[in-house]
């Protein structure tokens, strides 16, 4: 049977900031029942422990590829019946960016860690009066912090995709921490410096390039028409204090922008469009827009896959599949449909 992941909020009890270690508790608990409908008792891990703590690594996101993503290391696992008690050690103030903030994000009890196993035994329930599968015991092979990026905007646009409700939760508390995600900060790459806090979820976010010659860009959403976060490229030769400098200097300043927008910008748009039209439907007045939209298509690329997009089932019933549409054949269609 393949890995399977399952994601928990940790319970912090104790920290030690000198030396990077936690006390914390991940309540795996037969009373916690996910949004698959399954449990995994506490248990269930038991008895492949002990191989696990041979090579206990507490990795990042569950990312083997770059060794800055092993961040720390279990000195302790111990199995109760709330869960698994733990004690991670992080790598802190060696250089690794993610441990370092990996831990910040644990000591203020704002670390969700997912953990991978495979299933050997389990109970198949109803799914109504019981958990639709109890897992009673597992081969424990991952636990991994799941990391959230350390700025506001990323976090957003993160939370404005995600179905998890433990991710979700995670977030909503970081975004309230401004200490947490307003302050600039140096990447690998960048010098990023915040300069707007509002909240930006489920909104139209993307990358801006105001001079490629000096090498900034900008995190900019299309929704409210704001600059989100200035990007700074380090290899341009910016460090933290002329980036601040530069902000300081540009605060009251209209800024030409020197960006021309890509196809893929586009196709980022009509995602978007879709998922607002999968939330929210259609209304006589957005379908007029639509239109509108309809009139830019050449006849010939104008196919039948497009009723789909405007969930207009009924008009299936009045053009045939085999016969080359236009766009006056569409406009038509929608009219008899909106007009029943």
């Amino acid at each position: 049977m393949d890995m399977i992941y399952k994601m928990f909020r940790a319970e912090v009890k104790g920290v030690n900031a000198d030396e990077g270690t936690l006390d914390m508790l991940i309540p795996v608990s037969t009373a916690s029942v996910d949004r698959d409908g399954e449990v995994v008792e506490p248990l269930a891990f038991k008895k492949t422990l002990p191989k696990f703590m041979k090579h206990p690594v507490l990795v990042s996101s569950h990312d083997y590829r770059d060794l800055t993503s092993q961040i720390g290391e279990w000195t302790k696992l111990k199995i109760t019946d709330a869960g698994v008690e733990g004690k991670p050690k992080y790598y802190i103030n060696e250089g690794n960016e993610q441990a370092d903030w990996g831990f910040k994000l644990a000591s203020k009890g704002m670390a969700a860690f997912s953990i991978g196993f495979i299933p050997k035994e389990w109970v198949d329930g109803d799914g109504v009066k019981e958990p639709r599968r109890t897992y009673k015991e597992v081969e424990l092979l991952e636990i991994s912090q799941v990391i959230v990026p350390s700025n506001r905007d990323a976090i957003q646009s993160i939370r404005s995709k995600s179905v998890d409700p433990i991710t979700n939760k995670l977030m909503d508390d970081i975004l309230e921490d401004k200490e947490l995600v307003t302050k600039p900060e140096e990447t690998s790459e960048f010098i990023r410096i915040p300069v707007d806090n509002g909240n930006h979820s489920e909104h139209r976010i993307r990358t801006i390039t105001i001079s490629e010659k000096d090498g900034i860009k900008a995190l900019y959403c299309g929704t409210d028409k704001v600059i989100m976060t200035y990007l700074f490229e380090k290899a341009k030769g910016w460090d933290m204090a002329k980036a601040k400098a530069w902000v300081k200097d540009h605060e009251k300043k209209s800024l030409e922008v020197e960006h021309e927008i890509s196809q893929n910008e586009i196709i980022d748009e009509i995602d978007y469009l879709i998922t607002l039209i999968d939330k929210e439907g259609l209304s006589d007045k957005a379908k007029e827009s639509f239109k509108e939209l309809t009139k830019r298509l050449p006849a010939d690329d104008i196919a039948v896959e497009i009723i789909d997009f405007l969930h207009l089932t009924p008009v299936i019933e009045i053009v045939k599949k085999e016969e080359t549409l236009t766009s006056t054949d569409i406009l038509e269609a929608i009219k008899r449909v909106a007009s029943k």
